[in-house]
């Protein structure tokens, strides 16, 4: 599906956390260090991912969108984003193990599919032009970074 231009920076970084959850799958299935792997998702959490949860919980807010019909969808959004938010903090924290990071990428899977599927398809429907312009500029400047950058390939 074609998403609108003012949305895309959100959807470039959806693919780069999926392709985190990729490359996560493949370490466990290789049994990587558990070790590396925490320290790969707290680089994809610093690098992109923080920014973006703030981001989204700013900008796709309701009230800002002028889309009062979205707020369930909003309230889903922030609940998934504080249960990753909590198994990040679990790793920052050094309870980590195979466990933790597979539920790390299934929640994360789980909620980029939420938004692509269901959120964002939803904003588009509903919002008017001048809301989904500001939108756009309030998003140009997210980036996404390559996660297949990190320097140890534990995918591999």
């Amino acid at each position: 599906m074609k998403r609108e231009e003012q949305l895309q920076p959100l959807s470039h970084q959806h693919h780069n956390g999926l392709m985190a959850v990729l490359l996560l799958k493949k370490g466990v299935e290789k049994q990587a260090a558990t070790t590396v792997m925490d320290d790969f998702i707290l680089s994809v959490w610093n690098g992109e991912l923080r920014n973006h949860f703030i981001k989204e919980e700013v900008y796709l807010h309701p009230h800002v969108l002028q889309i009062p019909s979205l707020m369930e969808k909003y309230e889903q959004m922030k609940a998934e984003h504080h249960q990753i938010r909590h198994v990040v903090d679990a790793i920052r924290s050094g309870a980590s193990g195979t466990d933790r990071i597979l539920e790390f990428y299934t929640l994360l899977e789980k909620h980029i599919r939420f938004e692509e599927r269901d959120m964002f398809p939803f904003i588009e429907e509903k919002i008017q032009p001048e809301q989904l312009n500001e939108l756009g500029r309030n998003l140009q400047q997210l980036e996404s970074k390559a996660c297949s950058d990190y320097p140890v390939k534990f995918w591999e």
